[in-house]
């Protein structure tokens, strides 16, 4: 203004006599026009000011909300169970079930001014988060809505959270060799000892090479078309991984089965291909040590910690699907859901027949015939030892209406047919490998809904197992000594030893071609199994993989998981007169494994996890406010919080 004025005055001061008057009017003008500029000017200033003040609320609040949203990530990290606390007031909360108290966390409030700080945000940034833990037993996710809060504006988030687990690799494995306890492997030196299970180290205090289980190696013939991951280091010679490769190992490291820096050894890495880069290394997830906890999943007096109870079998139960139905037979079953007594001890509740079937039709010859348990688990459980306990069987009481059960004369059966007649059943014996009292499930067939199934001992896959066309089926298959692929074959002639000048009988079979008769498949057969497969103390196998001849594809659509490496065949070899290597025969199935890439988002219902797990962001939206800055929700056209 001190301008302004200055100008008038000179203006007014170089201009006399009769003209006076009309240059006073022009600087009058003038100066109105001066003063509308400037008013203008600091007009816009002004709302300038005001507009990037609120961007940069705008800008703070949503990232409040992704702070938040991490906030929640790592608190779900360290307590796998965080899933169970929460609002259940909350309006994205409405379905949910939670059983831990959220009062200690201010995030999760709801109204009111109680909110949670951003770290070194001074108080200029907060947070509130809900929880929408509904289909985390089905498909282990956790979904959760994030409000930022910055200067009076609000904005929110919902994202999808799922859990480091097993499904997210085509193959996992804890330990790179074989299972010692069925493949019988000993050790170099001590043939009375069986070998000991133990992650490769170059480190002698680590790893002894003489006592460790034997590494299976991945060959030229082997394609892996999904993401693979063991808490070992991998062995192999010209395979190809399409997608990422992950070990405990340093980067890029892995083992070829030649002297390290020979010819042969660098033949190996040069055919080896990694399409989703060189192995990287990575912290081990480990399988948990039992999956009794699945049985638990069938009782009916803890809906906040089971609010969709599953189905409880004993004893040998096949189960065949058909489309949306599924039939069963156990023979031992007589509680398929339980609520505890005022001892703590299982009841039967009997409001589960009609969800999974009356235990007289699952003893009966035709089974029982529901629904596909969707979205749920059924799991087969040992008999039980505790007299009090509603599944438990005396032994000798057994009786099935299906077959033979336990040892009936000369005759041995589990109670639903197996071992087949003339079955070869090796050194286990019949009532080793088909315990008639343990849980062993045996699963085939067509698939349309959403379900696992579990098994305390064996998991047999009897027959293809597919999902019917067009649907968004998913199954999970979870054996906890094996997931084994049933092939039945029967022995005409047994290995000899000489002892004291005597030809003494084994009952281990002879491998030869020749030796042995197929029972279920023949030379070039294939085998289909669309599932996420597990097992947590075992392996996934072909049942007799060194006997008989070589047969066609073994195909997987899913996930695998295991301990321990499974073998689906053998390569034979014999030596020539000049002592070379000769090819002799081949047995078992050629792998075929594909990733079902529908488990990087979502997991089989209540399927196995590791012991310990971190939790990723599957998806994630900007959505409509839910709160208001004066910390009451938002409500939507009908009168309801958003």
């Amino acid at each position: 203004m001190r301008r302004i004025v200055a100008f008038f005055t000179r203006a007014r001061d170089a201009r006399g006599g009769d003209d006076a008057g009309m240059a006073l009017a022009s600087v009058i003008g003038l100066g109105a026009v001066l003063m509308i500029l400037v008013a203008t000017m600091a007009s816009v200033s002004v709302s300038g000011s005001v507009k990037s003040a609120a961007d940069r609320s705008w800008n703070l609040a949503i990232q409040a909300a992704y702070a938040g949203l991490a906030d929640y990530q790592s608190r779900l990290t360290a307590d796998n169970s965080y899933e169970l606390v929460g609002n259940a007031s909350a309006a994205f909360s409405g379905t949910s079930a939670f059983s831990k108290d959220w009062s200690a966390n201010p995030a999760f409030a709801t109204s009111g001014s109680r909110w949670a700080e951003v770290v070194n945000s001074g108080g200029r940034a907060q947070f509130r988060y809900e929880v929408d833990n509904t289909d985390y037993t089905a498909e282990g996710v956790v979904r959760v809505r994030v409000t930022g809060k910055a200067g009076g504006v609000t904005r929110s988030i919902v994202a999808d959270l799922k859990g480091d687990g097993f499904v997210d690799y085509l193959y996992f494995t804890d330990y790179e060799s074989s299972d010692p306890s069925i493949t019988g492997e000993t050790q170099d030196g001590d043939s009375s000892k069986l070998c000991i299970p133990q992650h490769y180290s170059t480190d002698g205090n680590l790893y002894d090479a003489n006592k460790a289980c034997s590494p299976v190696q991945f060959t030229k013939d082997d394609t892996l078309t999904g993401p693979v991951r063991t808490n070992d280091t991998f062995l192999l010679c010209g395979t190809t991984f399409t997608s990422t490769v992950q070990s405990t190992a340093g980067d890029g490291v892995f083992r070829t089965p030649f002297t390290n820096g020979s010819t042969g050894d660098r033949n190996c890495r040069a055919t080896a291909t990694f399409g989703g880069g060189v192995p990287k290394n990575v912290q081990s997830i480990d399988p948990p040590s039992t999956i009794a906890n699945m049985g638990q999943e069938a009782r009916t007096d803890d809906r906040v910690n089971v609010p969709r109870p599953g189905c409880l079998y004993t004893g040998p139960t096949s189960f065949v699907f058909a489309g949306n139905r599924v039939t069963i037979k156990s023979p031992l079953s007589q509680a398929t859901q339980y609520k505890l007594n005022g001892s703590g001890k299982p009841q039967a509740d009997r409001s589960g027949d009609v969800l999974c079937g009356s235990p007289a039709a699952l003893r009966s010859a035709s089974g029982a015939t529901i629904p596909v348990l969707d979205d749920n688990l059924a799991y087969v459980q040992t008999v039980p030892t505790d007299p009090q306990d509603p599944n438990y069987t005396k032994p000798g009481d057994e009786r099935s209406a299906i077959g033979t059960m336990c040892q009936v004369g000369q005759t041995y059966g589990n109670g639903l047919g197996y071992p087949k007649p003339n079955e070869y059943v090796g050194n286990a014996g019949a009532n080793g490998l088909y315990n008639c009292r343990a849980g062993d499930a045996f699963v085939a067939g067509t698939v349309n809904g959403k379900m696992t199934v579990g098994a305390a001992n064996f998991l047999y896959v009897t027959s293809n197992i597919t999902y019917a066309a067009g649907t968004q089926s998913v199954l999970g298959l979870v054996g906890q000594r094996a997931v084994t692929v049933y092939n039945p074959i029967s022995c005409n002639k047994y290995q000899t030893t000489r002892s004291n000048n005597q030809t003494i009988t084994l009952k281990t079979c002879d491998t030869a071609t020749s030796s042995t008769g197929q029972l279920q498949y023949g030379a070039g057969s294939n085998i289909t199994i669309n599932a996420a497969i597990a097992s947590n103390t075992g392996t996934f196998q072909v049942q007799n993989n060194a006997y008989g001849p070589r047969m066609g594809d073994l195909t997987v659509l899913g996930s695998i998981a295991q301990k321990f490496r499974g073998t689906v065949g053998v390569t034979y070899s014999t030596t020539d007169w000049r002592g070379q290597s000769v090819f002799d025969h081949q047995t078992g199935f050629t792998k075929n494994y594909g990733y079902d890439n529908r488990f990087q988002s979502i997991a089989p219902p209540k399927f196995l996890q590791p012991v310990s797990t971190s939790y990723g962001i599957t998806t994630q939206v900007e959505v409509n406010a839910a709160y208001r800055a004066d910390g009451s929700c938002a409500r939507a056209s009908s009168g309801d919080c958003q």
